[in-house]
């Protein structure tokens, strides 16, 4: 498309009364100009596609999600995969979720997945976490992410890990995208944390920590 540099080209001086061949000569004029608006292409105009956008993009829109969870999640045993699931919805453009876990798109197209989640280990010695993504129930090839989070601090004081990454997958419409995690130890899970006040000499007061956040962005049409 061929519509970063143009005019829009000067129109003859009207009559003071109506005349029939100047408005023959504004139309023909006119008529010339959205022609030649593909430059390029003159002849197949209505087949063109932009290959340049120009302007803020303001208003333009496309589907988003994001939610979070402000509850504890914890595996039952080692050699299940389990779904991150979410509980509240901070931003909502299009992309819904469902059945606690499963974040559903309204188009298709490329979109990127981001989660942040929360983890503690309690047991006394390193432990590994996998955290990939699923696809309409099916596992995502080459998503997977492997963290480790060190040995507790002591029998009190649980370590503390937050695992964060950004994956792009191609999705129809009405496709969803569950967030799966394994761990190595059924003593590592995930934690949130309530607000904290201030207390004087002591701590600031800060947010509550959410045990897990997601994003769903669209980023691209299918190439």
């Amino acid at each position: 498309m061929a519509m970063d540099k143009f005019r829009f080209p000067p129109l003859p001086n009207p009559p003071t009364r109506w005349d029939a061949q100047y408005m023959r000569q504004v139309l023909r004029v006119m008529e010339n100009y959205f022609s030649q608006l593909d430059s390029r292409t003159p002849n197949n105009a209505q087949q063109y596609t932009a290959d340049f956008f120009y302007g803020s993009g303001v208003h333009l829109s496309f589907p988003y999600g994001q939610f979070q969870s402000q509850t504890d999640q914890t595996a039952a045993a080692i050699d299940v995969a389990y779904a991150i699931t979410y509980d509240a919805s901070d931003f909502t453009g299009g992309v819904t979720l469902s059945s606690g876990s499963r974040l559903t798109v309204p188009t298709e197209g490329v979109y990127t997945v981001t989660f942040s989640i929360q983890f503690k280990n309690t047991t006394n010695a390193a432990q590994d976490i996998d955290i990939w993504l699923r696809k309409n129930g099916t596992d995502v090839p080459d998503t997977n992410s492997r963290f480790s989070i060190v040995t507790r601090k002591n029998a009190g004081n649980p370590s503390h890990l937050i695992t964060t990454t950004s994956i792009m997958v191609e999705l129809a419409a009405n496709d969803y995208v569950q967030v799966m995690f394994h761990v190595t130890d059924v003593g590592v899970s995930i934690e949130h944390f309530p607000a904290v006040t201030a207390v004087p000499g002591t701590t600031p007061a800060h947010p509550a920590t959410p045990s897990a956040i997601v994003q769903v962005e669209f980023t691209s049409e299918v190439a």
